[in-house]
């Protein structure tokens, strides 16, 4: 079989296509050229790229949202509930990077409407109503093209008019509302957004939900068909949506919440969505639950069946710590409490946060090896010199990583700021100052190959004197060419990043209070803080350009995943060690701990695993998530995928099929669930 990428690439150099055409190909080709021969949604695509591609078409970003919206073909996907359609061959050609990575407020188009009179639009002949005006123009136009087409009029007159009311009313019905929500969401695709969250859905929906059941229109297994459909068709354009791999489309459904009176909000469709999640077992959309140690005990144990599953879902992140923290960086303590997620983890406020908390990376083992090449780092004689001179790199680094992102600028968005209540109250665009908050966070790895390199330095050279650093660093150098010997003693190092040892800790802690008081040094644009924290989707990327380390890494070799241990430690360890860790002010982008456990473990121990997790709230993890796979099962299903065609495993912030993955993800997997069983 031909794979995609060489396909896409014959494509790019010998069709006589100039400007933006050219250019939509190309980027078609970087981003899909991960994909494996075996995946069946990519070829699709193929097969559709040769009917459509004389259907190419961009647009300049200035008044393009409205237009390109107006000229989207309409084709919508097979389904009997829902109306879904967009169309991948008509894209803007931006200026800026288009605001994306966040979570959208639907409750403006789900418990109000988009010409509500206290949008204020029409009444001031400025830019802003302008925009506001031609985006909703566009949408309307949109809409008089469905309705202008008897076919599909006749297959799906009930979801365009649900569709259509979004303009002059509040949504009637469960049903209308989900109708909204997909259109809304096929808009934002449709536009350039990427990594498009869900929001509070149990929150936001369950009036109407509720209201339905009362009046008899709607029973619990009607509502939970809807949401199936209402998922699968979510799950359309896979390929489209996804970004750096397969899977990574930022569809994340936000459920439950600690209240302000410190009571947990629940109700019927927290316990629905997660039920669809655990029965249709997709990899998207994904389900983050806000826990707390007030919720009820079902709930959890029903979010641990469905993590059993397999899919990586729900991430569990608490809100006992992640709310203070959020209040501690700045945030109303109301608009924390209402706090989701961006693509993955990272807390925003929907609706008034600008928050690009995905903007870059921070790779803490970068200042490292610039140490390693000093001269003064060979001539050091304590460990407390050594950690002096990594500090002074990262503070440089962290200068010239935070300084360009102090003018980092989005591309006006009138759609999303016609869904932002904050933009209507300042009467700006979103990203042009109308957000409440506009904060840019940063993820992070390398933290653990740091703290190990400096362990092991302190232990086999100033403790133990077994080398001198000269020796070490000559050896790391030569990436420890024929040296397996100190590689296995490096890397046994124990205790170790992720053990909750004191030296860990406080090595890890005081680490994290520099990084911190420099983040705090710089401000974005528009006045945000920038922000940090220790999860990220670039321990194999970040790693792939470092030189050797310490901690006995090749040049190279992946870092540790988000918050966890190379080494074979026990999970209630790594909960502890994560426990002492300082999430507050501006380090809470993001903190999962991430392991991996056997389904039998699991399944034999599904209370047990409760109780662990309520320690972890009570201890003040941030946030965790696991993988419930065997090595055994993984290490067949990479020499055979044909036997293992809907493993669906974890990979960073997302769930995808383990056959989409490239071999280097399927190899850090394979090698850490080697390692978990090691303790199991």
């Amino acid at each position: 079989m031909i794979s995609f990428a060489r396909i896409a690439k014959k494509l790019l150099f010998h069709i006589p296509f100039f400007g933006d055409e050219l250019k939509y190909i190309y980027m078609l080709y970087r981003r899909y050229s991960f994909a494996n021969d075996s995946c069946k949604d990519v070829f699709a695509f193929i097969s559709k790229y040769k009917r459509d591609l004389k259907c190419c078409r961009g647009l300049p970003s200035k008044g393009g949202i409205s237009k390109l919206v107006n000229i989207a073909t309409v084709s919508p996907v097979r389904d009997d509930k829902f109306f879904y359609s967009i169309d991948c061959f008509k894209f803007l050609c931006p200026k800026f990077n288009v605001y994306g990575n966040t979570s959208t407020d639907y409750n403006m188009i789900v418990n109000s409407y988009i010409t509500d009179g206290k949008f204020d639009i029409g009444n001031r002949n400025d830019i802003f109503n302008k925009n506001m005006l031609s985006m909703i123009n566009g949408l309307q136009d949109y809409i008089a093209r469905c309705e202008e087409d008897k076919e599909l009029m006749r297959q799906y007159k009930e979801q365009i008019n649900a569709i259509k009311s979004i303009f002059n009313r509040p949504a009637m019905s469960f049903f209308e509302a989900l109708q909204r929500i997909l259109f809304i969401n096929q808009m934002l695709w449709q536009t350039n957004h990427t990594l498009n969250g869900l929001g509070r859905m149990d929150r936001i929906l369950f009036d109407l939900y509720n209201n339905d059941i009362k009046k008899g229109i709607l029973s619990r297994d009607d509502a939970k068909d809807l949401l199936k459909h209402f998922f699968s068709v979510l799950h359309n354009y896979y390929w489209f949506k996804s970004g750096v791999l397969l899977g990574d489309t930022g569809q994340i459904i936000i459920l439950g919440g600690r209240e302000p009176d410190g009571s947990y909000y629940c109700n019927d469709l927290t316990y629905l969505f997660i039920e669809v999640s655990k029965e249709l077992k997709l990899p998207d959309p994904k389900v983050l639950l806000r826990c707390s140690v007030n919720m009820p005990e079902d709930l959890l144990q029903l979010a641990i069946e469905c993590i059993s599953t397999g899919i990586g879902a729900p991430l569990l992140s608490n809100d006992d710590v992640v709310i203070p923290s959020m209040i501690s960086c700045g945030f109303d303590e109301k608009d924390a409490y209402n706090y989701c997620t961006a693509a993955c983890w990272e807390p925003l406020v929907p609706g008034i946060s600008c928050d690009a908390n995905n903007c870059a990376s921070l790779n803490f083992a970068e200042p490292l090896v610039k140490v390693f090449d000093m001269e003064e780092f060979e001539k050091a004689s304590s460990t407390e010199e050594v950690v002096a001179l990594y500090v002074s790199r990262l503070k440089e680094y962290i200068r010239d990583k935070l300084t360009p992102l102090t003018k980092l600028e989005f591309e006006e968005d009138p759609l999303l700021s016609l869904l932002s209540r904050s933009s209507f109250e300042r009467h700006k665009d979103i990203t042009r100052g109308g957000a409440k908050y506009n904060n840019l966070g940063l993820t992070s790895v390398g933290l653990g190959a740091v703290v190990n390199s400096i362990l092991n330095i302190n232990k086999l050279v100033f403790y133990e004197k077994k080398y001198s650093i000269i020796e070490l660093n000559s050896s790391r150098k030569n990436d420890f060419a024929g040296n397996e010997r100190l590689i296995s003693e490096l890397k046994g190092l124990s205790p170790a990043y992720g053990s909750d040892d004191k030296d860990v800790v406080t090595l890890s802690k005081y680490i994290l209070s520099v990084t911190s008081a420099e983040f705090s040094k710089y401000t974005t644009k528009y006045g945000g803080r920038f922000k940090f924290g220790l999860s990220s989707p670039n321990y194999i990327d970040g790693a792939k350009t470092i030189q050797a380390t310490l901690d006995g890494r090749k040049t190279g070799e992946p870092f540790s995943v988000h918050i966890s241990s190379s080494k074979s430690i026990p999970t209630t360890e790594l909960l502890s060690f994560a426990m002492k860790l300082d999430y507050n002010d501006n380090r809470l982008n993001g903190n999962v701990i991430d392991f991996i456990t056997t389904p039998g473990f699991l399944k034999n121990n599904l209370k047990k695993f409760s109780t662990l997790l309520r320690a972890g709230f009570v201890g003040g993890i941030f946030q965790i998530q696991m993988n419930v796979v065997d090595s055994k099962t993984l290490i067949a299903a990479k020499a055979d995928p044909k036997l293992f065609p809907d493993l669906v495993v974890r990979v960073w912030g997302f769930s995808a099929y383990f056959n989409d993955l490239p071999d280097e993800y399927k190899d850090v997997l394979i090698s850490r669930a080697i390692e978990s069983e090691k303790v199991a």
